[in-house]
């Protein structure tokens, strides 16, 4: 299913900087019912999340700490 999500030009400039702050990584977009989550990929790990909301509110760039083994 695929589901056509208008930005605003906050949102837009807010997607603009992680590219420019994560330099040749990856930007993946899970599109959600009432939000848009942006990953940030190095390789196979993610580092760093951004929600954009419905409303066109930004939270984020959320860094992600170290996840050490059990």
């Amino acid at each position: 299913m695929v589901v056509m999500t208008e930005i605003t030009l906050d949102q837009a400039r807010a997607i603009a900087r992680l590219r420019r702050r994560h330099p040749g990584c990856a930007v993946v977009v899970h599109d959600r019912p009432h939000d848009i989550i942006l990953e940030v990929r190095r390789g196979r790990r993610t580092v760093a999340l951004e929600r954009l909301g419905e409303d066109g509110s930004v939270s984020g760039p959320q860094p992600l700490g170290l996840a050490l083994a059990a």
